[in-house]
């Protein structure tokens, strides 16, 4: 089914139950459903917008977006998946990349419209969630007011339903596509791997326009409530999570880090959490052991990607705590075990399984995993080799079923959750005049797990100051892709070709840690 299917099933279930806390809103089921069923009367009455149409939402934490999201599957459309913390530059790249026909904004982005709209085709529409606005058309007057269900026609399991963008050189290189089969398997595996149910309350803080919303949704479809915060403070989430009786959460690990700094942690009521679900990038396990000891036996780490889903792997409470309280260590340094719903092995380079113990690529089998990269089948065949997803990530697969990423095939950095590519920011960095060449990696950082540092090869004779290399890189990059900080070396390693050996540069700085990524 699709997932509005499942939707206007919970609704027929429990109308009068309530879907969604955001401030002083508090809408039930029925009205959620009376909102999502005229929003998606207006896209398929709009005739700008062709069947199948891809749809994006940039807007900050908002209710709203959970009910457009079931809006664009009810009308057999594609969401496209836009992460408001990129430039407006990558965020144009990326919406022009996957063919926009629609963007709903939030005013409080109002003024990066006019840069977007630059970037796409003259007929791609722009509407207002939440006020009217002089860029485009304001929902409430786009929205027909109409009171008759929208009776969709028969699911087609193989619809586009998801394109979420994975990141590139100049935007998205490549963006994850999925349809509702694979749509419809993932909010299955959230909801049963985190338990959620009827009676679970879910605090959206992470971004919704991202994979925060598979725990919104996945609550949805099994009548839990979500509350929606705009944004992360640490006094507010917990005072949030005693008031409104927080059952599940999503975060990733450095705002678990802030959450745990934060004195208000000292007296704040957390009984009634079940579940912190920690995903995006790898928790350190002496954190994880303080996040236990702080919040109780709740927290669990997800692992999985845009083009898989999540979670294929998974660690719960019961795989790292031992019957006399204590921690199995081998299990809380590894991600976990493979999910009910996914197969994940490690396979070598020809394409053979190996045995417990022996290192090799992380690879996944599951109805989760995407149809393919949207407009390039290249990359989809490369990632498909064997009959497996691959995912790029080097692991170990130990003979309790437990795995442990170690290592990544490609450059990528995870730093805070955020997907950063070396090539984009080496690109900016070579542009300065007095620059040589240079080096991106991710080291080691107990705040954001990975920090992005840069490597740096003057020309003979010339001179340049970090504060210099670190401005060019926010104005042409943004905040989340300009290093952390910068080295400045006589020479890199290369190879007998001149190929830097960025291998050799990140073992300095990731020798005696307990992961390498």
């Amino acid at each position: 089914m699709r997932l509005a299917d499942y939707f206007d099933s919970a609704v027929s279930r429990h109308p009068d139950r309530e879907a969604f806390v955001d401030g002083t809103t508090r809408i039930t089921f029925a009205e959620a459903q009376k909102f999502v069923h005229a929003a998606a009367h207006a896209l398929t009455l709009d005739p700008s917008l062709r069947p199948g149409a891809h749809a994006a939402i940039y807007a900050p934490n908002d209710y709203r977006i959970s009910l457009l999201q079931l809006a664009i599957n009810r009308a057999d459309m594609a969401w496209v998946s836009v992460h408001t913390r990129n430039t407006v530059e990558t965020n144009a790249a990326v919406l022009a990349f996957a063919d926009c026909e629609l963007v709903f904004f939030h005013s409080a982005y109002a003024h990066i419209v006019p840069a977007l709209k630059a970037g796409l085709a003259a007929g791609c529409r722009f509407i207002c969630i939440d006020q009217p606005s002089e860029h485009g058309e304001s929902l409430d007057s786009w929205m027909p007011n109409h009171r008759d269900p929208f009776v969709a026609p028969p699911e087609n399991p193989n619809q586009h339903a998801l394109l979420q963008p994975t990141g590139g050189t100049t935007g998205p290189s490549k963006g994850a596509l999925h349809d509702n089969r694979s749509l419809e398997m993932g909010l299955i595996a959230v909801f049963s791997e985190l338990n959620i149910d009827r009676d679970s309350r879910v605090l959206a803080v992470a971004p919704l326009t991202h994979a925060a919303c598979m725990l919104t949704l996945a609550a949805a479809i099994r009548n839990g409530c979500t509350v929606v915060l705009p944004s992360f403070d640490p006094k507010v989430v917990l005072r949030t999570i005693a008031e409104e009786r927080i059952t599940h959460l999503f975060l990733p690990p450095t705002v678990v880090y802030a959450l745990l700094s934060d004195p208000a942690m000292a007296g704040a009521d957390l009984s009634s959490l079940r579940c912190l679900a920690v995903g995006a990038a790898p928790i350190a396990p002496e954190k994880m052991k303080e996040a236990v000891r702080r919040l109780g036996p709740v927290i669990y780490e997800v692992y999985g990607q845009s083009e898989c889903g999540f979670p294929v792997v998974v660690k719960r409470p019961s795989d790292y705590l031992l019957t006399d309280g204590t921690f199995d260590e081998a299990a809380l340094q590894s991600a976990g075990k493979a999910a009910q719903f996914a197969c994940v092995e490690i396979m070598d380079d020809a394409g053979n399984v190996v045995g417990p113990g022996e290192k090799g690529e992380i690879v996944v089998r599951s109805t989760t995993v995407m149809l393919g990269y949207y407009k390039n089948p290249e990359e989809t065949a490369q990632v498909s080799q064997f009959g497996w997803h691959h995912t790029s990530d080097i692991g170990i697969k130990d003979k309790r079923g437990f795995i442990t990423v170690v290592d990544r095939k490609k450059d990528m950095i995870v730093s805070g959750g955020f997907n950063v590519f070396p090539g984009e920011i080496e690109a900016v960095i070579n542009s300065h005049p007095a620059v040589l060449d240079c080096a991106v990696i991710g080291v080691p950082d107990e705040k954001w797990g990975e920090a992005v540092k840069a490597i740096v090869q003057l020309k003979n004779g010339e001179h340049v100051g970090t504060e210099q290399l670190a401005e060019l890189c926010k104005r042409e990059l943004g905040s989340v892709k300009t290093p952390k900080s910068f080295e400045f070396w006589e020479d890199l390693p290369r190879s007998a070709v001149g190929k830097v050996l960025k291998r050799e540069i990140r073992g300095r700085y990731w020798a005696g840690q307990w992961r390498a990524v």
